[in-house]
């Protein structure tokens, strides 16, 4: 599976370029993922089939580590995509790195042929720190392959000061051959503006699941877990997120009988019963949920009666959360902004939800939780702050 799954991507994204390149690049990435207290994954591909290797140092030491991708005893080799996990690191750690990579110019059994090699320059980047207190976090949505409008509103929300980022979902319309795909949609973007040195966790909304490399996407994305949904404690922020899946029912005539979302929303439920009970979860100043389904349905979507995968998250994700001191939900997928107070809906929290043309800011500070939403214009829509628990 895991070979497989490279073939696919280097097939689908890379050949072509590979073929015409002159000379031996990294064209896309690199992007961090994962970045945890002691290990960080960097992930970019190449513009011809290599092997690559990833060197991590102290900043302004010259003691580098080197690491590679493998598994089952095989290092990554003659593919073009590449997630390399370094380890052994520490926390809250200023590092630097960079990528080096040989181009494969033949690969027989007993006979490799080295061609073009690359190195980048040193790029700096911060191991997780568990004693971080406070944080901003960029919440955005439904860019539906804007780069440009991403940009905007990174750059309106003041990207450069904030520590953490969240893509909660359908920021491109479909994963499909000879179409769409994350680099030039919105991966080469973030990577252009502040995602070599800091990570962005991705949220899958319900376009991504379409297409016929929508399989492939958790490949962009690795984590430890091997989930698309998950939690992690951005320092004493606990930030929950949630792969809602399709908004239709899985016996609709669209999905051609290929989705299985009733069955992985009720597996999120079992696992999130778990973690609002434990020590990470409970002990957390600042709780906050990502979901790419707003756990609301407004008047009109109810009244239309289609949207059963949507209504399947709200029934299984809500009750577990209600009750459980979380501070706010973001979400998008309506493409409208809407902003529902804590008591106001069936939730006892605040929901946010992301229009198509805004974004979110949220700052945790000293026990406050403030959020922002400004639309492409520059127009704040909400300005609002909370006293957490």
């Amino acid at each position: 599976m895991y070979r497989k799954t490279l073939l696919t991507l280097s097939l689908a994204l890379g050949l072509a370029a590979a073929c015409a390149a002159q000379t031996l690049t990294v064209d896309h990435g690199p992007y961090l993922q994962d970045v945890g207290p002691r290990s960080a994954t960097f992930v970019f591909h190449t513009s011809r089939r290599a092997l690559a290797l990833v060197d991590v140092r102290p900043a302004g030491t010259d003691s580098v580590r080197t690491y590679a991708q493998s598994a089952y005893g095989l290092k990554a080799a003659d593919t073009t995509f590449f997630a390399v996990r370094a380890a052994a690191l520490r926390p809250g750690t200023a590092y630097e790195y960079r990528i080096r990579a040989k181009e494969i110019a033949g690969f027989q059994p007993y006979k490799v042929t080295f061609g073009d090699s690359t190195s980048t320059a040193w790029t700096p980047f911060r191991t997780a720190d568990p004693r971080r207190q406070g944080g901003s976090l960029f919440v955005v949505s439904d860019m539906h392959s804007r780069p440009d409008r991403l940009e905007k509103l990174l750059r309106l929300c003041d990207y450069a000061t904030c520590t953490d980022f969240v893509y909660a979902g359908d920021m491109m319309n479909y994963m499909e051959r000879g179409g769409e795909e994350p680099f030039a949609t919105f991966i080469d973007k973030s990577v252009e503006l502040f995602a070599s040195s800091k990570p962005f966790i991705y949220v899958r909304g319900n376009h991504e699941t379409r297409g016929d490399l929508a399989r492939t996407l958790p490949a962009y994305f690795p984590s430890r877990s091997g989930r698309l949904y998950g939690m992690r404690r951005l320092g004493d922020i606990a930030l929950v997120y949630l792969d809602s899946g399709e908004d239709k029912a899985d016996t609709h005539p669209v999905y051609a009988g290929l989705t299985d979302f009733d069955a992985y929303r009720s597996e999120q439920a079992r696992w999130l019963r778990r973690v609002v009970r434990s020590k990470a979860f409970r002990e957390a100043r600042y709780r906050i949920v990502v979901c790419h389904f707003p756990l609301v349905m407004d008047g009109r979507s109810r009244e239309e009666g289609t949207w059963a995968g949507w209504q399947d998250a709200i029934d299984k994700f809500l009750p577990v959360l209600r009750g459980q001191g979380v501070d706010l939900l973001v979400s998008g997928h309506t493409h409208h902004f809407a902003h529902y107070p804590a008591g106001s809906s069936e939730a006892d929290f605040p929901v946010l939800v992301q229009g198509s043309h805004c974004a979110a800011r949220i700052d945790c500070t000293d026990g406050r939780l403030r959020y922002r939403v400004a639309d492409v214009s520059g127009k704040t829509l909400i300005d609002t702050t909370a006293v957490c628990r």
